[in-house]
């Protein structure tokens, strides 16, 4: 027997289970809608085949119930494409869709009954025939879905064989043990397919999550959990487009922290990095949701900020300088305390441009003793000699 694939364990895949089970319903739904009037049509042959050795009026009546059921599960997937869930919206369905199908099957397997001639040994053969049909057309219809499947065979299959195991006659227990034997092996085939469909699921789920790791490392600096540099500029440029578009203003700020590799070589790169982390809670707790926060590398941060004009920025910006400059760091048996100095650029819609000149700034406030907050413009004389020194 084939064996389950390690993947389908439960550990792993439980924080998959609820997106699992929504795919293999929806999947389920998709491919059985054709199924409603293909079951119709073997009805109708299988009564054709019948007619003159069964009761008409039993036959009629039976199509009528099958009919009936029929519209029952044709309203249920017309509501559901109507409604179009996605998501894990679609497990609501689970349960109409199950009801609807058992009924379904059992008027399949109580109607079979109800007409297989008693004495006739072939159409005996003939109901057997059509019903083992129905067993192969669920298998392949409601693979996706195991239970649904052992569900919908049972009620086809079970109750015309126990009628075979209690009639005389070896002919009738060979069709009987026929059914049995066939109904085991299509059960087992069920439990193959299922599982196959249930790990490639959970593959493509695990496979995605990778994805979405590799992605977030990608954008994530690992230190202080805030947007690196590429991340910066791609969602900077993103809401900067929406601020030109709305005539709204938009500010940068630039902070760099003062005496960093003083630090680092005092208190060692742990000191360092809980100062760079510091800096990040700070950023994350006084600035808005709808504010861009990153770390450009090193010890420089930057923060866009939309709909603010450089008035605004700039108190912003001497806030924030003041929180760093009055919290300390606990440090073994050390309390560190940092300063910061921040640019401040406005006035333009071009993020390249708005860096450059909150760096220029920035620079400015280091060059007149740091621990301050510089807003652009400046001379570009005084940038070149602040930068020299």
């Amino acid at each position: 027997m084939t064996d389950v694939p390690p993947t389908l364990s439960v550990k792993a895949a439980s924080p998959y289970e609820a997106a699992i089970r929504a795919d293999t319903l929806a999947l389920l739904i998709r491919q059985s809608f054709p199924a409603l009037f293909l079951s119709l049509a073997i009805a109708g042959i299988m009564c054709w085949t019948l007619w003159g050795a069964v009761d008409p009026s039993a036959v009629c009546t039976w199509l009528v119930v099958l009919g009936v059921t029929t519209l029952i599960r044709l309203a249920m997937f017309l509501s559901y494409f109507r409604a179009q869930p996605q998501g894990q919206r679609i497990l609501a369905w689970e349960r109409p869709y199950a009801v609807t199908l058992i009924l379904s099957s059992l008027v399949w397997g109580l109607g079979a009954l109800y007409l297989i001639p008693k004495g006739e040994t072939m159409e005996q053969g003939i109901v057997l025939f059509f019903l083992v049909g129905m067993l192969g057309g669920s298998m392949v219809t409601y693979s996706s879905h195991r239970a649904m499947t052992i569900g919908a065979m049972t009620s086809v299959l079970v109750p015309s064989t126990i009628w075979l195991y209690t009639q005389p006659g070896h002919m009738a227990l060979g069709m009987a043990v026929a059914s049995t034997v066939l109904m085991a092996g299509a059960l087992r085939a069920t439990k193959v397919l299922a599982d196959a469909l249930q790990s490639r699921l959970l593959m493509s789920y695990q496979l995605q999550h990778a994805r979405d790791i590799a992605e977030n490392m990608a954008r994530i600096d690992a230190l202080t959990g805030m947007f690196n540099r590429r991340a910066f500029i791609e969602r900077g440029e993103q809401v900067i487009r929406l601020c030109e578009r709305d005539a709204r203003p938009v500010s940068t700020l630039l902070i760099d922290v003062d005496f960093f590799k003083r630090i680092n070589d005092t208190h060692g790169h742990g000191a360092g990095d809980l100062v760079l982390k510091q800096v990040g809670t700070l950023l994350d707790a006084q600035f808005r949701k709808s504010d861009v926060c990153g770390r450009l590398g090193g010890e420089e941060f930057a923060v866009l900020l939309a709909n603010t004009d450089a008035v605004a920025a700039t108190a912003l910006a001497e806030k924030f300088r003041q929180t760093v400059a009055t919290s300390s760091i606990p440090w073994q048996a050390d309390t560190l305390s940092v300063t910061v100095s921040i640019g401040v650029a406005a006035e333009s819609y071009d993020l390249e441009s708005l860096l450059h000149r909150a760096d220029m700034a920035m620079y400015q406030a280091k060059a007149g003793g740091r621990n301050a907050t510089v807003c652009q413009p400046i001379s570009v004389h005084s940038i070149a000699q602040n930068k020299k020194k």
